[in-house]
């Protein structure tokens, strides 16, 4: 959870901010202008793209702010047969050159956007330019609640509504624009907890493999891709300085915690709704915890008010009504006894829908796991049961046909069958499932000793490494994946059971070797005899410094 430090920056510095963004008279309102003739007739973007894009790509959508200001978003793709997600975009091209999707953030909100839509929102006057340039403006805004960020998609889109007719619809190049369906202007909200995950995996870009990880793929490296305690020195980041995602998106993972617009859920708390969520890890979270499975629930207020953070910021989605007009109205069920007689006063023919025969509910499935923990099932997007221990899941009163079964294990990348149900003998269903490396590697529950053993085998063998405080540290892991590539092993750097297995095996063979060759061989040095000092705040040697042989 992101430590709660006293906040002298963002909410104290928010009165001051507010005083050089507000005119003295001279500059323009930030109202809705149509009754001033003297006002543009297209809203645009004027701040310099430094601003509000520093890694502009041509198919960023950019939506106008206040005050010439602009907001970054990205296109992530929501194909029709997707099996990753059940989410739908509301949005596509007017070209037709891109389907259904959703339109996210690029960046986490800046503190120049922040405070630039709350002067608005207080009525104040626009500067001719922009009074925070350089990093002060770039950098992501902190020290907001959950209600801090509604309230910013709530002020905005209440501004381009006021603008809408001002402000052009969206076409392929990336100029400011409003997106709309069906004629209706988009609004803007936070992300909800499922649109941020699958995003962050990667969405329809990548595999199927790599969407299931906890991270998408970092060739460059962590450090490239994130600020986190390793590297951020506690300081919150300006935006776009690392690397993006697959779908163009920055600083998902670490800088500042962002906040989801859906409570607190979890699938080990069936049916409970808690506090607000928190996502993506910021400037104070490990490496282990940037992960896309990642959440953390936050008490809303505590006897100061609202919780806010020093490290907790947000980053805004567009979103649009589903009901757009009449012919997307949707048609009622049916009302027990009423299906004989139906009031069809004022009905046209896209109003009624025509009666859909029954299907007996008389299918039973049970479905069986094979892996170490539990798992919940799902069947037809619906939690049934926990299977644990070889016990299964029966689940009845199925309308006979095809159901889809969803296999999800803390540890498992997420599991799915279609099965099609036939009558009332249970259909039973098996499933495997693989662990990802991280949970292989806690599978085989290994204490401080067994651990260091292992550092020693690698040590006889020339893989030259040694835990952090007991544990397996980053120089082991950057070792271990060294050992995985050379004997044609996935290069994961955790320690599986296959890996485990080949390093004793070579240990012992290279022991047995030393025996015979005569008494008085000399063995190599372990991971355990050599030192080497820790690097410093200032620089120094550090353990990935060293020099293999």
């Amino acid at each position: 959870m992101p430590p709660r430090i006293p906040l002298l920056s963002p909410t104290r510095r928010i009165p001051v901010l507010l005083s050089l963004l507000i005119g003295t008279g001279t500059g323009r309102s930030m109202l809705p202008a149509r009754a001033d003739p003297g006002a543009p007739d297209v809203v645009s973007a004027a701040w310099p793209t430094t601003l509000y894009n520093p890694k502009p790509l041509p198919d960023d959508v950019i939506v106008p702010l206040p005050c010439g200001g602009a907001l970054a978003f990205r296109p992530v793709a929501t194909p029709a047969d997707s099996t990753r997600t059940a989410l739908v975009g509301a949005f596509t091209l007017a070209d037709g050159t891109a389907g259904q999707h959703l339109l996210v953030g690029k960046y986490e909100v800046t503190t120049l956007q922040y405070l630039t839509v709350r002067a608005q929102a207080a009525g104040e006057t626009c500067a001719p330019t922009p009074a925070l340039t350089g990093a002060a403006a770039v950098t992501a805004q902190v020290g907001v609640s959950r209600i801090d960020a509604i309230n910013f998609a709530a002020q905005l889109s209440r501004w381009l509504a006021a603008n809408a007719e001002r402000i052009p619809p969206c076409a392929a190049a990336a100029t400011a624009c409003l997106p709309r369906v069906d004629g209706k202007p988009a609004f803007v909200r936070l992300p909800l907890d499922l649109e941020w995950e699958y995003a962050a995996r990667g969405g329809a870009l990548v595999s199927a493999e790599v969407f299931a990880r906890s991270r998408y793929p970092m060739p460059e490296g962590l450090d490239r891709h994130a600020w986190y305690n390793r590297n951020a020195d506690g300081t919150i980041a300006p935006i776009g300085l690392r690397l993006p995602n697959p779908l163009g998106l920055h600083d998902l993972y670490g800088n500042a915690w962002e906040c989801m617009n859906d409570p607190y859920r979890s699938e080990q708390f069936p049916g409970q709704v808690g506090g607000d969520v928190l996502r993506g890890g910021g400037i104070h979270s490990t490496a282990e915890d940037l992960r896309a499975d990642r959440q953390v629930e936050v008490q809303p207020y505590d006897a100061a008010g609202d919780v806010r953070t020093a490290d907790t910021g947000f980053r805004v989605v567009l979103a649009a009504p589903v009901v757009t007009s009449m012919a997307k109205r949707p048609v009622p069920a049916a009302v027990d006894g009423a299906a004989d007689a139906p009031d069809t006063r004022g009905a046209t023919a896209t109003d009624t829908a025509p009666p859909t025969a029954a299907v007996a509910a008389a299918g039973r499935l049970r479905v069986y796991v094979d892996l170490d923990s539990s798992a919940f099932i799902h069947v037809d997007g619906e939690i049934k049961g926990l299977a644990s221990g070889g016990r299964p899941v029966e689940v009845s009163d199925l309308s006979l046909g095809p159901h889809l079964i969803e296999v999800r294990a803390r540890g498992y990348p997420n599991a799915e069958e279609w099965v099609q149900v036939t009558g009332d003998t249970p259909v039973e269903v098996r499933m495997s499932l693989e662990p990802t490396p991280e949970r292989a590697e806690e599978i085989l529950r290994l204490n401080q000793t067994e651990r260091q053993l292992i550092v020693d085998q690698l040590g006889e063998l020339g893989y030259l490494c040694r835990l952090n405080q007991g544990k397996f540290g980053a120089d082991f892991r950057r070792i271990l994946k060294a050992f995985q590539r050379d004997h044609r092993l996935p290069a994961t750097g955790y320690l599986t059971a296959a890996t485990r297995t080949l390093i004793e095996r070579q240990a012992a063979a290279r022991r047995q070797q030393q025996q015979a060759a005569g008494a008085g061989v000399t063995p190599p040095f372990s991971g355990r005899d050599l030192q080497v000092p820790e690097r410093q705040s200032g620089g120094g040697m550090n353990w990935t410094d060293t020099v293999l042989p």
